[in-house]
């Protein structure tokens, strides 16, 4: 028989009942095979009940009682998204997008290792995107001032010969 079920949020199947072990089925995993209405727990299904018969119950893990704010999401997100609007300001932007960058970097560290631990990865992730991209316009608009600056004292120089 085929079964169904799901891991990590995710529909992993068909498979048979020695590979639903190899995913670490617990007797909490939802399973789903052909003539069921809905998904059940497999541990109230008598047909896989063998399957947890050497297997104690899970143990109750210890979880937070609620999720933590990522440290400096909330600051990596603002000087992103001022480094953006001030990106034409040369050096402005680039200084907000490089402390941006900053302020993001060992939190997404930690974030990458454990996303499940606190509640605003998103807003840590947007951060440290528009921080990037606010990073770069500013090292291109100040690449252009420096430029221009060129330019104009080139000019003059042309100019006073």
């Amino acid at each position: 028989m085929e079964y169904y079920i799901i891991v990590n949020g995710q529909n992993i199947g068909p498979m048979g009942e020695s590979q639903m072990l190899d995913y670490g089925l617990t007797r909490d995993t939802l399973v789903w095979r052909s003539g069921m209405p809905q998904w059940q727990k497999a541990g109230n299904m008598p047909e896989l009940a063998h399957l947890f018969s050497n297997i104690p119950p899970q143990q109750p893990i210890d979880q937070p009682q609620s999720l933590q704010s990522w440290p400096g999401a909330v600051a990596g997100l603002v000087l992103g998204i001022c480094s953006i609007y001030f990106c034409a300001a040369p050096i402005v932007g680039l200084l907000l997008g490089y402390f941006g960058l900053k302020v993001t970097k060992d939190s997404y560290k930690a974030y990458k290792q454990n996303p499940m631990l606190y509640s605003n990865g998103g807003v840590l992730k947007g951060g440290r995107i528009v921080s990037y991209i606010g990073y770069v316009l500013g090292i291109v608009y100040t690449i252009i001032l420096l430029i221009l600056i060129v330019l104009i004292i080139l000019g003059a120089l042309r100019l006073a010969m």
